[in-house]
């Protein structure tokens, strides 16, 4: 797992996750993180198991951060002689304040069950909770388990930053994009040298992680299309090392093997190459920080924190989940090498970009878009600029998933600040292209009309206008159904007020 000696750079990244395609249900406002005074015992211990990306430097910023506006700037770190066990320790020879974080990074599927028995406070996890966990938890006998529905409520699963994953090869390799079958036939042993996939003439070097982690379900479900890791690593050709339990050790035999390929967190490719990814359409996507804080690069991941659902946290749990959270807790997770939630704005040549794709009225599904909706979308953008929020649901459900309940918040306190008070809220609404064009055009409008409408209503947002346009100006493939689910999402986009 992780050595958390020192803390590694990297760049901010985020999780596509699929929208379910129907309108917003109304729910009530959830409660924003509260300002109160801090009512933590003195001697403060908490509890974290489970993901080795969130649980190596990671958590010793937030750890350290946190400790820092409590008034215990003495932090070290106690390793044990498990690497991916260690405790954070915080003090002041003056005080008698002690703060103990205890971290049991072992990989994402191992933090529920010591959540729900009791032995950990927060469960960290690499990608959403999800009904094979209920179902292990059943094997085990573990009492009172919750269930799905329970653990993706709001204030029992937070995203708290965005990661993504990458398939790194070596820094020398001259190809520079694989699609994603080809990456799946390498991972299958279809293909067992790099002239199959247009590079040089040598058999290709496969490196692995072992299956604990939330990265190998990231990869097995969108490359492999194998929601069952075990079935999914049976599959994996014969590796060229070990199964590697340490994922910082899996990019450096990668970038010390010119033959070598591998998978792992972005935040820790170290000094191997990230390849572009390929879709069925031919284009090539690589994990540029705006494209993965908009959920729109296919291997993104968000990193989340579950409480246990239905019960009152302890003081400790409740204060760090709103310091986390908070400015400078998002600051902390940006130092970690991730993506922090704050609403990034695009670059200045965004905009013409994306109606330049527009205009050639293809979406990637070899469905002509209707040019009424061109249109709309064209005069929609023509002069606002693009921000990264972009809401999207829990799969299968007419609800807002985690991320898209708290960006409300996110989105309603930055349209406060004097810079945007005379800005205009633009939703856009969006579609795939499966199914009847007419219908999915007038669901992405009630999906955008129904944020618009809870904007309004409870957080006083004054000016929003929303629309649909259905499958016009796609952001990913919809040929490829790995991609496609990303096109369903509303957008953000900001232009000055009518009468402002």
């Amino acid at each position: 797992m992780h050595r958390v000696t020192k803390l590694l750079p990297g760049l901010g990244v985020a999780l596509g996750i699929a929208m379910a395609a129907m309108p917003v249900a109304a729910q009530p406002r959830p409660a924003a993180p509260a300002a109160a005074a801090s009512t933590l015992p003195n001697d403060i211990t908490l509890r974290l198991a489970g993901s080795s990306t969130i649980g190596g430097p990671l958590v010793v910023e937030l750890a350290t951060a946190w400790a820092k506006k409590l008034g215990l700037p003495g932090v070290r770190v106690d390793s044990g002689l498990d690497p991916d066990e260690y405790d954070v320790i915080a003090e002041r020879a003056e005080s008698v304040r002690k703060l103990r974080v205890q971290v049991r990074a072992k990989g994402s599927s191992t933090g529920l069950e010591p959540l729900l028995r009791g032995q950990a406070d927060i469960w960290m996890a690499s990608r959403p909770a999800r009904e094979s966990d209920i179902e292990a938890m059943r094997r085990r006998n573990v009492p009172n388990i919750p269930t799905l529905a329970q653990l993706q409520q709001a204030g029992t699963e937070n995203v708290i930053g965005l990661d993504a994953l990458a398939v790194v090869v070596h820094p020398r390799n001259p190809l520079k994009l694989l699609s994603m079958t080809q990456i799946k036939d390498i991972y299958s042993g279809r293909v067992t040298n790099w002239s199959q996939v247009g590079g040089q003439n040598q058999p290709i070097a496969v490196y692995s992680m072992e299956t604990t982690f939330g990265a190998v379900d990231a990869f097995c479900g969108t490359i492999m299309g194998v929601s069952d890791v075990a079935r999914c690593m049976e599959a994996f050709p014969r590796l060229a090392a070990p199964r590697f339990a340490v994922l910082e050790e899996l990019s450096d035999a990668v970038a010390a093997n010119p033959a070598g390929i591998g998978f792992n967190s972005l935040s820790l490719r170290r000094s191997t190459r990230p390849i572009q990814l390929g879709t069925e359409c031919g284009v090539g996507i690589e994990p540029d920080t705006f494209r993965i804080k908009t959920d729109e690069y296919p291997l993104g991941r968000r990193l989340l924190m579950y409480v246990y659902p239905g019960r009152a946290p302890s003081p400790a749990t409740r204060e760090f989940m709103q310091f986390v959270l908070s400015p400078e807790g998002q600051a902390a997770v940006s130092a970690g090498g991730f993506a922090d939630l704050a609403p990034g704005k695009a670059s200045d040549t965004y905009g013409a970009d994306r109606l330049d794709n527009v205009r050639n009225a293809q979406d990637g599904g070899r469905q002509r878009i209707r040019p009424t909706d061109v249109r709309a979308f064209e005069e929609a953008i023509g002069s606002a600029d693009r921000l990264s929020i972009t809401f999207r649901f829990q799969a299968g459900t007419n609800n807002l998933d985690a991320r898209a309940e708290a960006d409300l918040v996110r989105l309603s306190e930055q349209m406060k600040l004097p810079a945007f008070e005379k800005q205009q809220i633009v939703l856009v609404g969006f579609s795939g292209a499966a199914g009847d064009y007419a219908e999915n055009r007038t669901l992405s409008r009630e999906r955008a009309e129904a944020i618009r409408d809870r904007l309004v209503a409870n957080y006083g947002i004054k000016d929003a206008v929303a629309l649909g346009v259905g499958p016009a100006a796609a952001v990913a493939c919809n040929l490829d159904p790995n991609t496609a689910p990303l096109n369903q999402r509303v957008e953000v986009w900001l232009r000055k007020s009518v009468g402002g």
